[in-house]
């Protein structure tokens, strides 16, 4: 069933944080396994980089931008 339409501000802060509970903890489960994958694909990227794999073709194997491909090469050489 729809919330009523909220009557007063506090009303509308109350609807608009059951709101976003759901789908603010689905964000935050997904970007620590996001996080936890960049972890494990780091790596593995960068010996792929090693190898002469262009960072276009990473980006399109794994959803990474050519840019952080990139970062993550030259803080690699430092």
């Amino acid at each position: 069933m729809a919330d009523a339409l909220p009557t007063t501000p506090e009303d509308a802060r109350a609807k608009a944080v059951r709101q976003l509970v759901e789908p603010g903890e689905e964000r935050v489960r997904l970007a620590a396994e996001l996080e936890r994958l960049d972890a494990r694909l780091r790596p593995l990227i960068l010996e792929a980089v090693s190898a002469g794999v262009p960072y276009r073709r990473l980006a399109e194997l794994t959803g990474i931008s050519r840019a952080t491909v990139a970062r993550w090469g030259k803080s690699a050489e430092q």
